[in-house]
């Protein structure tokens, strides 16, 4: 099983990355706008809103971890590379069992191996989390019931599953934030339980709100 861990080259980068308990390989993402094709920033200036005060702020927010993501899915695909997790770099691994587990899977497809769990339809909306229940190992993701946000750690099993989600990137002109993107057009399919990995920033985002400790899909501040 292969890592790729996501990070920047700041303190909040390397805090994190001094924390990781597992094997990776570290990607350095993209924090400036000048290393964006136009072409894609085109696609998200469209999701601004017109009364934005300060638009070039949210467009490196939605762009450069975006585009950051983008070119590891695009390294999976030109390299060939089967059995990868892509992670963010605050997200630390709970049982190395777990990546044994992730290869007897045998599915084709991107699978969470940990998000935030929101309401369905309304993010103001408080989810009541009894009412969702989750088997031991691969679950469907249930749109209905719940969706979810934060990109920290998703397993990527063959290389036609990277590209499924530069594919549908790559079709799509209006761009927001990669998780928002990818959970309101339900363009992944699985999640895996429990969470392989725990997402912890320490209360300091550098996107933009901290999500704190999140554990089997549940925020835990």
């Amino acid at each position: 099983m292969k890592i790729f861990v996501l990070s920047l080259k700041n303190d909040i980068g390397e805090k994190r990355r001094s924390k990781l308990n597992y094997e990776h390989e570290i990607i350095w993402g993209t924090c400036n706008l000048v290393d964006i094709p136009e072409e894609f920033k085109i696609k998200v200036r469209k999701s601004i809103p017109h009364n934005t005060i300060d638009k070039n702020l949210l467009l490196r927010k939605r762009s450069c971890p975006q585009y950051s993501y983008l070119k590891i899915l695009q390294k999976i695909v030109d390299e060939n590379i089967y059995n990868v997790i892509v992670c963010e770099d605050d997200a630390i691994l709970k049982n190395i069992d777990l990546l044994k587990d992730l290869e007897k899977l045998n599915i084709n497809s991107p699978v969470l191996l940990n998000a935030k769990l929101y309401h369905p339809i309304n993010y103001k909306k408080k989810l009541d989390l009894t009412k969702i229940k989750f088997i031991e190992g691969l679950n469907e993701i249930n749109y209905n019931e719940y969706r979810w946000g934060c990109c920290a750690c998703i397993y990527y099993p063959t290389p036609e599953s990277a590209q499924y989600i530069l594919d549908y990137i790559h079709k799509t002109t209006n761009l927001t934030y990669f998780d928002l993107q990818l959970s309101k057009k339900k363009v992944i399919k699985y999640l895996y339980y429990p969470s392989v990995f725990y997402i912890n920033d320490d209360g300091v985002s550098q996107i933009d709100k901290s999500s704190g400790l999140i554990d089997n899909y549940i925020s835990q501040k």
